[in-house]
């Protein structure tokens, strides 16, 4: 299996951390010489905000009041992480990054760096109204308040879809996946859209 490189889009609750780990288990099973290599962004902020540094601080405070932290953080993450963990042979899978157009470049010129090949990204589409049922139905109700949600889609639409563009315009391959399907099924139209079963 040549080594794939994929970033995952959707708006809140369309799954894209759950579908992000079975591909990654699907990987490991199938190509477990080769590796698999998958940043989550969240993650990534969530230990670097604990790191103590100024700017550590300087973004916890940025987060604390719901504000979105300048590009280059996520970007400094993400090209540590690989430094630390990716020799450009392993599968790559992209999750939580590539949130701003400028983000999407930098994370072109890493794979062109690398010399990575077939670069896509799979967007989940979901309606908002089954975004809103399924993050009730996780119990996170805070975040499925109307408000809430709404300002989640409305930066979504603002700052997320010029990124994938972006990423077309960098000739990654845009792959739509139907998210309002059970968990199972997406996974398949995912494994089946990557050209890997």
């Amino acid at each position: 299996m040549n080594p794939i490189t994929v970033a995952f889009f959707g708006i809140s609750g369309s799954g894209k951390g759950t579908q992000c780990i079975l591909l990654e288990d699907f990987l490991k099973e199938k190509d477990p010489e080769r590796g698999t290599v998958r940043p989550e962004m969240g993650d990534l902020l969530r230990k670097f905000m604990q790191s103590g540094t100024s700017l550590a601080r300087a973004t916890g405070d940025i987060v604390n009041a719901g504000g979105l932290v300048p590009s280059f953080i996520p970007i400094y993450m993400l090209a540590g992480v690989l430094n630390d963990t990716f020799d450009g042979t392993q599968h790559l899978i992209l999750d939580g990054t590539c949130r701003r157009p400028d983000q999407s470049r930098a994370v072109d010129d890493m794979m062109k760096l690398w010399k990575r090949k077939n670069l896509q990204a799979i967007v989940l589409r979901l309606s908002k109204d089954s975004a809103k049922k399924r993050l009730i139905a996780r119990g996170r109700t805070d975040d499925a308040k109307d408000d809430a949600l709404n300002s989640r889609f409305a930066w979504y639409e603002e700052h997320v879809v010029p990124s994938i563009e972006e990423l077309r315009a960098c000739d990654w391959e845009i792959i739509e996946i139907d998210g309002e399907s059970d968990v199972q099924t997406i996974h398949k139209n995912i494994l089946t859209a990557l050209k890997i079963v």
